[in-house]
Parts: structure tokens; sequence; C-alpha cells
């Protein structure tokens, strides 16, 4: 299931009444919708398939990407979580500074040739010369003032993008300079710099009329205007298609045509490919990698996904599951390296820490939690449960993560066998809000999963930090961490109070960490140079396209 119809699911139930307000956003923010972002009204969900139209007819020298996340976003680049809308997105806007590698912590330049920290709370930025949006206008320091101020909350316009920041406020120096300060001493800046898209400030600008809060919010939502590699040529609900940029700053593309079109279905994808009607598709489950990598021409591109895929408790709960040493028993009980190995396969990885493997301060924690059956029933029964363990009921989502469903079955199966009376309830979307916020509040364990960008702040502050969603903690260790790290500008002492608290979240066993998502890109041999990252980006500014 995609964002678009977890939105429709949510909205539809704030619209009968059967969750409040508080709870759309909380749910929202789950499943990286964003806390800000505005419920559907009843009548704008479009009806849609599963599955998109027959693919057409492929042009020469076109570049045919398949991807498996719908495109239900507008093109507002600050109002919504989209995966599918960022990395669209990507391809069509430039950022001041860039992440273009596995390390998260080497930022490149982007529409600024150099920057520099002045103060705990100041940053300058020398920009780029020369560079135009895609309809002409000129970019320049207006243009980054504008953005910055809007995307981060330093504008009374609520944006989704602003809950990942501090305000920040832009300073013009010159033709070529602007000065960057943020509200409060805030560690992640390079880092969420590197996926804000800059924006044109005329298409920001407000609006003269009172009915219309702002020119900028048509105008952003309606066509992408950006200073990326490639400019959008034809806008269709399912399938984008865009064109090499030949004024490109950093020299047009060498692919001419580049089309993104989304096809939920994993084999109608494989099908497809094998077939030659796409040069790339995404989301390859583990199944289909050895007919790929068994077929000439064809390759695959695995990595370890900046992806928390956990069983996350209700913190609400209670007893007895307010006893650390019953939650030890449920990790101790789980078989992490089996679901790696034998379900979800590929680049997934069994989790070393609450923070996501490879990502910025990431540490393997100890103990590594490795199935122990008989150490799960010791601290089953140190719990005060020697006869057997409580109720567990535990929730999976159909079609929602790879495996989910088996991966649920082989947990429930290996938790039965500490004693746990394990509830199993695979649901879908609809379900599992049921499950999260009906009265009685069913539900306990939730297999679901956030991605991050490769610093641990954005995660870490939605899934751990109250008050907030149901999965904040309430623990003021926890709190005072998590804002501490925010605001720690020395790489060494951020460090510190990251291990600090990666040692306290496991310890504590706050949620049940499982794995690292694989994701994987497969794409034919005559299409080099794609890079695949894992906060996702796919980026094809440098690839190539032989014949």
């Amino acid at each position: 299931m995609n964002q678009r119809e977890v939105l429709e699911v949510l909205s539809e139930k704030l619209n009968n009444g059967s969750i409040t307000r508080r709870q759309f956003s909380q749910a929202a923010a789950l499943f990286g919708l964003g806390a800000a972002v505005k419920p559907l009204a009843a009548s704008a969900a479009p009806a849609g398939g599963a599955i998109a139209a027959p693919l057409r007819a492929q042009a020469e020298g076109e570049v045919r990407f398949l991807i498996a996340e719908a495109f239900w976003a507008d093109w507002h680049q600050y109002n919504s979580t989209a995966q599918s809308q960022r990395r669209v997105g990507q391809q069509l806007f430039d950022s001041l500074i860039q992440i273009e590698s596995a390390d998260f912590a080497a930022f490149t330049p982007g529409l600024a040739e150099s920057w520099e920290q002045i103060d705990e709370l100041t940053w300058k930025f020398v920009l780029r010369q020369g560079v135009t949006f895609h309809n002409g206008q000129a970019f320049g320091p207006a243009d980054v003032k504008a953005s910055i101020e809007l995307a981060t909350g330093a504008t009374a316009e609520v944006t989704v993008t602003a809950s990942r920041f501090v305000p920040v406020t832009v300073e013009i120096v010159d033709d070529v300079t602007v000065q960057l300060k943020t509200e409060t001493p805030f560690a992640p800046m390079l880092n969420e710099l590197s996926r804000l898209p800059i924006l044109s400030a005329e298409d920001i600008q407000p609006s003269d009329d009172p009915a219309t809060p702002s020119a900028g919010a048509g105008t952003l939502a309606g066509f992408p205007n950006g200073t990326g590699p490639f400019r959008l040529i034809d806008d269709q609900q399912n399938v984008k298609t865009m064109e090499a940029n030949p004024d490109y700053w950093n020299g047009a593309p060498q692919i001419g045509t580049l089309v993104w079109e989304y096809i939920q279905d994993g084999q109608t994808r494989l099908n497809a490919f094998l077939a030659g009607q796409a040069q790339a598709i995404d989301r390859v489950p583990p199944e289909h990698l050895p007919v790929i990598e068994g077929t000439d021409g064809l390759s695959a591109i695995s990595v370890t996904g900046f992806e928390d895929v956990n069983l996350w408790m209700r913190q609400d709960s209670g007893e007895p599951w307010d006893n650390v040493k019953l939650r030890e028993a449920v990790i101790l009980g789980i078989d992490r390296q089996a679901l790696v190995e034998s379900l979800v396969g590929g680049a997934s990885e069994v989790a070393i820490s609450n923070i996501p493997n490879g990502a910025v301060f990431a540490t393997q924690q100890e103990p590594a939690w490795a199935l122990d059956l008989e150490a799960a029933q010791a601290a089953l029964a140190e719990a005060g449960f020697a006869d057997g363990g409580p109720d567990l009921p535990l929730w999976g989502i159909s079609g929602f993560l790879p495996r989910g469903e088996e991966v649920c079955e082989a947990i429930a199966d290996s938790l039965a066998q500490v004693g746990f009376n394990v509830q199993l309830q695979i649901t879908d979307i609809a379900g599992l809000i049921d499950g999260l916020f009906a009265e009685d509040k069913p539900g306990l364990f939730f297999h679901v999963s956030w991605s991050s960008n490769g610093d641990p702040h954005g995660a870490l502050s939605t899934l751990y930090k109250s008050p907030g969603a149901w999965v904040g903690i309430n623990d003021a260790t926890v709190d005072s961490l998590i804002d501490a790290g925010a605001a720690a500008t020395d790489d060494a002492e951020r460090a510190g109070i990251y291990e600090e608290l990666q040692a306290y979240l496991w310890s504590n066993v706050i949620h049940i960490p499982l794995y690292k998502s694989d994701f994987t890109v497969a794409h034919a041999d005559s299409v080099q140079g794609i890079t695949v990252l894992p906060n996702f980006d796919t980026i094809f500014r440098s690839a190539t396209l032989a014949g």
C-alpha cells in the first residue's frame, strides 16, 4: 500500500469520526506522511486501481524506470514526505549541497559552491552563478531566502518540512552570498539542507488576493520549476516524463528522455524489464534476483536502506509491559538473523542499534540480542511469568512491507515457543489504525517501519520523543538526549550523546529492532552510472545510455 492509500484511509476515518484529528496526525507521522499533512476531502480521493495502465510504446533513446510507489502527492516540495515525490523531485530540483555517495557525512557542492559555519547559529553559503530555473528565471540569493524560510517554519505558512528543522532565517549579504541563522543550535543542518529543494522566489511570493494565502501554494503544487538536471515535459497520474536540461550548470545529462512510471505489482515490473520495455525497476523482491542475475545484459544494485523495521510497542500499554525483562523475553525469542537470511533477503541486515545501520553515529550495541529460547524463558520467569507469558497481540500489515506476513508468522511461531500467548492479526492499513486507536486498544506490537536520511535526528525525534505519537515513550532521559543530540554542534560531543542514547534505548528494549530493509534497483547493462543510495535516492544525472 502506498502513502496516498494510507492518507485516504486516515481521511475517511477522520471524516466519519473513527479517529480524532490528533490521532490522524499521529498515524500520519507513523506512516511517513508528516505530522502537518492535511487530510483529503471526502470527494478528493481518486478512484484507483492497484496497477497502472499498460505500458505505452517506448521512444528510441528513452530510459524507462518502473517504480513501486504511486505518485500520490502534488508538486509542492515542502508539503509531504512522499518518497516518490522526493525521488522524482531530485531529478528536477537542486539543493544547496548534495549527498552523492553512501557516506552521509560527505557533502558536495550543489547550488552552493562553498559553505562554512561562522558560529553555532550561523552558516555562510557562497552561491553558484549562471544557474537558471527551467522557466528561464535566473537563480539567486532571493530564491534561497524564500525557500529556506518557507521550508523551515520561519514564516507564518505551515509546511511539513518544518517538522525536521528549527526555524532558519536568511540574510542576503550580496549577489552571491547568504547567511543562514538558526533559531537554536541545530547539528543536522547540512544533512537536512542536502534534501531541501530550492524553489523560485517568484513562485513562492505572497498573493495580493486575500482568498489565496500564497500564490506559491497553487504554483508550487501545480508544476515543478526547478534548476535540476531534468525538466518535466509531461505530467500524467502514473507517468512522469522528463527531458535532459540542456542548460544544466553541471552539464546536460546524457540520457535525453527519462520516464518514471508507477507499476505497483512486482511481477509486472519484472516482466516488462525482462521484455526490454523498461531499462530499470526498483523494489526488486529477493525471489526475483536470481532471474535478473541469471539473465545476460541485466544487473542489480542492492543497498541496505536507512529504514528501521521494528516491532513498535504501544508505549501506553502499562503493566505488565513496563517490565524490561518481559521485553527482553520478546527480543531474545526472535531469530532476527533468520528473518534476514530466509525471508527478507537482498541487502537487508539485522539491526545493530535503534539508529539505521550505516547511518551517522550508528554503533553496534550489546548484547546482540540473538535468538536464545532458554534465556528468553528465563527472562519471562524473572518478569513473573514462570508458567507462561501474557497475551501478546502482534499486528502485521498485508502489502506494506516485503514479506511482511511471513515475517510476522515466523515471529509469532518463535514467541509461542518461548511461552507467550501470541495473538497474530494480519490486517490492512485501516485495520492497523483501528488496532492503534480503537477504544479497547487491541494492538500491542506492530510490524512497521520508518526511513531516514542518514542522520539520526529526524527518526529519533519522531519515534521516541514525547509528547507526540503513540510511539513516544514519555521518558525524560530519552527526550533530553534527543534534544542534546540536535543541539550539539561538535561532532565528537554529538557522537558521545548518541552513543549514550543508543545504549539506553537498546538496553531498555524500547521497541524491538528487527532489521534494516533491502533496497534493490535492477537495470539493463546499457544504462550505466545510476546512483542508488540507502535513503532510497535513485540518481540519473550522471548515468549514460549505450546505443
